[in-house]
């Protein structure tokens, strides 16, 4: 049986597979003791129990996204990256564990198809969809883990399962939503997929003097606009933009627009842009700034179900004034498709969300101040969120990480993987 490839410190290559990739550094990134690559579930097998007869902690690889730098461990690193296939199935995908989204959204593309997923091209499908998986679809037809109908899975004692509503169903359950750890290492996803629609991409920007009335408008109008329309509004140092992409034609979006941004000053300056999905799939990949990958990010969110008091954004854009040089706030529309599901249907729990908040800090060299700012931020909107937050924007700094990614279903959630890991095999470390 094929054991993959095994990298060790000091044997070529292991600098590359061991650094996560993340889109950026985090404090306290660890480094592995090896990276194992591995093509299919069998050497997915022999890793788990290489990893246990080491007595190694495991973290799975994928895309290597993860900001909080979850996708590295002290121990063996499962890089399942090979798994890269993509297969259209008619209105079905099959993808490979390490697939990313820039290689699903092609083939879909090229047979008129799409799905629910983010925006940034080198995300890993498999991590994305674990912790739930929201995009420009998403206000129209779910999450990506509502899409997912079946998946292969090696659990912790080297089993390679099927997981779909007849087969494994706690743990399919869990698989949606629910996180990779205690879980196992997928292996193969099958997806429903829908008709590519007519696109059309847009920005619209103003001075960040007008963004207490931009964010107003946004909190008040944007999470009932029309499911077709997905706009983002994102604080910036010198700008407050709403932007994202809307089902729809150009002369549709414009007046979705036009509506969402009723009695504020014009844009100092509007794009827009009709596109096929793919090509709008393409434009906001490309419209994702590539840090420097030495710089350090410091992330955090939450989830609201109300609306925002205008003190509450008064002190928010005060404290945002006095933050670090690179920084951000995006405010994400969720509603629609999102909350057609219930809450209890799948482990991902934060059906009810109107929005999230997210705030991010970018700095050269690991800095306790900036990942104080985000920290005060989160805190500043905290009495009027949900407690929730957002499991693929991973924090280190949450008090209760499993209550504040899972909720009412972290007790579900344990027991599952207290069934398929009992001994901790997938932990961190």
């Amino acid at each position: 049986m094929s054991a993959g490839e095994l990298l060790r410190h000091g044997d070529p290559g292991f600098d590359a597979a061991a650094s996560p990739r993340p889109f950026t550094a985090h404090d306290g990134v660890p480094v592995p003791v090896a990276v194992l690559r591995c093509r299919d579930a069998a050497e997915v097998a022999v890793a788990v129990e290489y990893a246990r007869r080491e007595a190694l902690p495991i973290a799975v690889r994928s895309g290597g996204h993860c900001a909080a730098g979850l996708s590295s461990t002290t121990g063996l690193v499962i890089d399942v990256s090979p798994m890269d296939s993509v297969e259209v199935d008619g209105d079905h995908v099959v993808v490979g564990g390490g697939v990313r989204l820039a290689a699903l959204v092609e083939a879909l593309g090229a047979h008129g198809r799409a799905m629910p997923t983010g925006t940034c091209p080198t995300v890993g499908v498999s991590g994305l969809t674990l912790g739930g998986g929201w995009g420009m679809l998403s206000r129209r037809h779910g999450l990506t883990c509502d899409q997912l109908v079946r998946t292969e899975v090696v659990t912790a004692d080297g089993a390679a399962v099927v997981a779909d509503d007849d087969h494994e169903p706690d743990l399919f359950w869990a698989l949606r939503g629910g996180g990779t750890s205690g879980l196992g290492v997928v292996t193969s996803m099958r997806f429903r997929t829908v008709p590519a629609p007519l696109m059309t991409n847009f920005r619209y920007t103003w001075p960040l003097a007008a963004a207490a009335d931009v964010l107003r408008a946004w909190l008040d109008r944007a999470v009932d606009a029309p499911a077709r329309l997905c706009a983002e509004a994102g604080l910036y140092p010198a700008e407050v933009a709403l932007h994202g992409a809307m089902a729809g034609t150009e002369a549709e979006t414009r007046a979705a627009l036009d509506q969402l941004c009723d009695g504020l000053p014009a844009p100092v300056r509007v794009e827009a842009a009709e596109l096929s999905y793919l090509d709008s799939a393409r434009d906001l990949a490309g419209a994702i700034d590539t840090p420097d990958p030495s710089r350090h990010l410091y992330a955090t969110s939450e989830f609201f179900e109300t609306t925002l008091p205008d003190d509450a954004v008064g002190a928010l854009l005060a404290l945002f004034a006095a933050g670090p040089a690179e920084r951000e706030v995006g405010f994400m529309p969720w509603g629609g498709g999102d909350s057609d599901v219930a809450p209890g249907a799948t482990a991902f729990p934060h059906r009810g969300a109107r929005y999230v908040v997210h705030h991010i800090a970018l700095t050269p060299d690991a800095d306790a101040t900036a990942r104080g700012w985000t920290g005060a931020m989160r805190d500043t909107l905290g009495p009027y969120g949900t407690g929730g937050v957002y499991a693929n924007f991973a924090d280190r700094g949450l008090a209760d990480p499993e209550l504040a990614y899972y909720g009412a279903n972290a007790a579900r959630l344990r027991k599952i993987r207290r069934r398929y890991d009992p001994d901790a095999v997938f932990r961190a470390g």
